[in-house]
């Protein structure tokens, strides 16, 4: 009797001709939480939104690879899967070039206010009842990045034609890309204080989280503006809502939330300059291919008997 593999991924995202690839080592079932019976028997998961924590990891007693359709895997506690012996991967490098490609969009989306240029065509350029909305230049704005990993610095690369003063703080200093790109290291506080646009690329953990808030704000040029396509968290969201009203910083360019889907409720949505896109900055057919291909590629190798290639980095000298 093969082993079961859950596949919890819609496939849109996660389509049948790359789960193929596991059917000669397992019975692949493609399903919604709460999963029923097939949890007890799982050896492999195709993890999307599903939380796994001591609690689920109950339910799945024979539960050996949990394969994060993502690069970030703020919803698995490594911690306990490690003790159960338990694989976390996750797909590092594949989105990098289309997440940076969207954060540039979100970028100049703003500087040149698209959307609002948009709406103005479509709902009576002709009648001249309101001036064209004017936009701000690149060209030598202090760009910051918050963050400078594999996002991050494709995020950089496609700045070099832009003409922007590029500065970085990261707890890991990278000397290659100074070099390479010219972008200057700084501290936390300096980021904040020169920064004309501040884009960030951090993963979610609890030193992250809300590492902007209140005070960081209040650091900031007016000129400010915020990008983020990282997690919601990273952010005080309240704060930020606060900064945007009273012109602390200048605005907002988002594809991450604290919650999500965030409600209508949500004040930024309200606020005339902020733009947002729903956490869809992967959303390519090319690179949500890619996405599934290296999560199938993670479960695919421990059914065979190799250590799957892509653990998180809590595991890189574990093996089970």
């Amino acid at each position: 009797m093969k082993p079961k593999v859950i596949v919890e991924i819609d496939k849109t995202n996660m389509p049948e001709d790359v789960t193929d690839a596991l059917k000669p080592y397992a019975e692949v079932v493609y399903t919604r939480r709460p999963f029923g019976d097939h949890i007890k028997e799982a050896v492999g998961m195709l993890v999307g939104g599903s939380k796994i924590d001591a609690e689920f990891l109950d339910k799945a007693p024979v539960l050996k690879v949990a394969a994060r359709f993502g690069v970030g895997y703020d919803n698995v506690d490594v911690e306990e899967c490690s003790k159960r012996e338990v694989y976390v991967t996750h797909t590092p490098g594949v989105l990098s070039g289309g997440v940076a490609d969207h954060t540039w969009a979100l970028i100049l989306g703003f500087m040149r206010r698209i959307p609002e240029a948009d709406t103005y065509v479509k709902t009576g350029w002709g009648r001249r009842e309101k001036y064209i909305p004017f936009g701000w230049d690149m060209e030598g704005k202090v760009l910051g990045f918050l963050g400078l990993g594999r996002i991050g610095s494709e995020v950089l690369k496609r700045s070099q034609g832009f003409d922007t003063v590029n500065q970085y703080y990261d707890v890991v200093r990278n000397e290659t890309l100074e070099e390479r790109y010219g972008v200057k290291y700084v501290g936390f506080e300096e980021l904040l204080r020169t920064s004309d646009i501040i884009t960030v690329h951090v993963p979610l953990l609890p030193s992250t989280r809300h590492i902007l808030g209140e005070k960081e704000f209040n650091m900031m040029k007016e000129s400010t503006v915020i990008v983020n396509t990282s997690r919601g968290p990273v952010i005080d969201e309240k704060a930020m809502t606060k900064a945007l009203k009273e012109g602390t910083i200048r605005g907002a360019a988002l594809d991450v939330f604290e919650q999500e889907p965030t409600p209508l409720e949500n004040p930024l949505l309200q606020l005339d300059n902020v733009v947002v896109s729903p956490h869809c900055a992967s959303a390519t057919w090319e690179t949500r291919r890619k996405m599934a291909e290296c999560t199938v590629e993670n479960v695919l190798a421990y059914l065979k008997g190799d250590r799957p290639p892509n653990v998180v980095q809590e595991q890189r000298d574990l093996t089970f």
